[in-house]
């Protein structure tokens, strides 16, 4: 008994200095849909953000659509189409889409409060990204291109955990269709927050994607483009870590690539020395990892 609670106090001791750190700093955690489908890993993650909010941190969830979009265009009897890869939004479509991202964000909400936190939904019609049409040829999907900062904080520094779901919605009030990578990017973008983390399907990136004792600790920008160039790094993760490396030249301090299965993944890669994913910093930066 008295071994199993001197090793707990071990751990929170090894804590202390990235709770000193991160003390009132915004960290913006990505979820994607398939997480949010197993109420397991749902729970441990959003248990984590409580945890993260009453020790000081002042966490924001963006979170991604879920299986629950295509299942419901299914029923519709919707067929999906495609323009250069990117799926077609038509005013059907973005009409089921922003029905069932309220329905997950409001869900979170709720489970939020279930584990003793305190959030705020930001779907419809409190949606806090501007965004523009993103290609005419793809319809309702947009781009972001700015963020509400000043509600963002004013609701985090209140006790609050804003839930912000896959959505944008244009100067004249139209809601549109918007990739979550790219909506917490801008959040985090315009924050200039310490962390954004990515709860993700793998464990960080990997020399062998087959692999996962090859996963990356810690990479800089240089190495991320060294990895592009040798082809390690390809396809559709190019445009991701481009878009990774661009917030951390705007601002955002790091980035990282979390495993969103593994028990409370976000606080063992934030509050352990070395982490359980990638965490992707810039060169100029030269500092430990944290």
């Amino acid at each position: 008994m008295v071994d199993e609670a001197t090793r707990k106090a071990k751990v929170l001791i090894e804590a202390l200095p990235f709770l000193k750190r991160f003390h009132h700093q915004f960290m913006v955690v990505k979820l994607g849909g398939e997480p949010i489908e197993d109420p397991v890993v749902l729970d441990s993650l959003l248990t984590d953000l409580v945890w993260l909010e009453q020790v000081g941190v002042r966490p924001i969830l963006v979170h991604g659509g879920g299986k629950s979009i295509t299942r419901a265009m299914e029923q519709a009897g919707l067929k999906a189409e495609f323009h250069n890869g990117r799926r077609i939004t038509d005013k059907a479509t973005i009409e089921i889409v922003e029905r069932e991202v309220d329905r997950l964000n409001e869900h979170i909400h709720n489970r939020l409060f279930h584990l003793g936190g305190a959030a705020i939904q930001l779907s419809t019609p409190h949606v806090v990204v501007q965004g523009e049409i993103l290609d005419p040829a793809l319809g309702f999907v947009g781009r972001p291109v700015s963020i509400d900062r000043e509600r963002l904080v004013r609701y985090s520094t209140r006790g609050l955990i804003p839930v912000i779901p896959p959505l944008s919605m244009t100067v004249d009030g139209q809601v549109l269709n918007t990739n979550a990578d790219d909506i917490a990017l801008a959040v985090a973008t315009g924050l200039a927050a310490e962390k954004l983390v990515f709860m993700s399907n793998v464990p960080g990136v990997m020399t062998n994607p087959k692999d996962p004792s090859t996963r990356i600790s810690s990479m800089t920008d240089s190495d991320v483009r060294r990895l592009v160039a040798e082809g390690v790094i390809k396809d559709g993760m190019i445009p991701k870590v481009e878009s990774c490396i661009a917030a951390l030249e705007s601002g955002v301090k790091k980035i990282h690539i979390v495993q969103a299965s593994i028990a409370h993944a976000l606080l063992l890669e934030i509050f352990t020395a070395e982490g359980i994913g990638t965490e992707l910093r810039l060169d100029t930066a030269r500092q430990a990892r944290a």
